[in-house]
């Protein structure tokens, strides 16, 4: 399992490049999950302290607080998301030599899967808390950094879409219909309320940008 957190930008860059099916797109979603969620700890940063922005002061801790709590979590959803395909991997290498094998073999990639199913799902919801933090900073936060508020709803965006993409493609392959139905259901309703707050922060951002 590749520890995401403990690889510097260029040799992430170099294994994501590489051959290796990890880290793939489901880390790469969330990373870009983590690094949105800097950025709204950035904006908030940048209006703490300032006089002219001391009636939002609390708020402005608390969102810079909830950034920098949403970057961990994405970041280990990011390593989380190749440890499940190495376990994926792992099943579909058990032997197959008797009925018996076959069975646990196909028990085993059945869960695997279901496993990369369940975290680019937590991707995806955590993507909507970090929205929501994208807006606060982006209506009470230091409007010079306004742009900075943008940029964390748009890579949040592409963390939920990215992290849906990789969901239903899992999805495709797990027999069990219960599980599936459930999981598309996650995915529409969490896209749904998604786009709508990305939409509401990218209004205000454009609002505050020079005409």
């Amino acid at each position: 399992m590749k520890d995401i957190a403990s690889l510097s930008i260029q040799k992430f860059l170099e294994d994501l490049g590489s051959s290796s099916p990890t880290p793939g797109g489901g880390s790469v979603s969330a990373l870009c999950g983590s690094i949105a969620s800097r950025l709204t700890e950035m904006v908030a940063s940048l209006t703490i302290g300032r006089p002219r922005f001391a009636e939002v002061q609390q708020e402005m801790a608390k969102a810079a607080e909830t950034g920098k709590i949403l970057s961990g979590k994405f970041l280990d959803l990011a390593t989380k998301d190749s440890a499940a395909y190495d376990l994926f991997m792992k099943a579909l290498s058990l032997p197959k030599d008797n009925e018996q094998e076959k069975a646990r073999r196909k028990d085993s990639m059945q869960e695997a899967l279901k496993q990369s199913t369940l975290v680019p799902l937590q991707t995806l919801e955590l993507a909507k808390e970090l929205v929501a933090n994208s807006l606060v900073v982006a209506e009470k936060g230091n409007p010079n950094a306004i742009t900075d508020a943008g940029v964390s709803a748009l890579l949040a965006d592409a963390a939920a879409r990215g992290a849906a993409m990789n969901v239903k493609i899992n999805l495709t392959s797990i027999e069990d219909e219960s599980f599936v139905q459930d999981g598309l259901h996650r995915v529409e309703e969490e896209l749904k309320e998604l786009d709508a707050a990305v939409e509401k922060v990218l209004a205000i951002v454009k609002s505050k940008l020079p005409r």
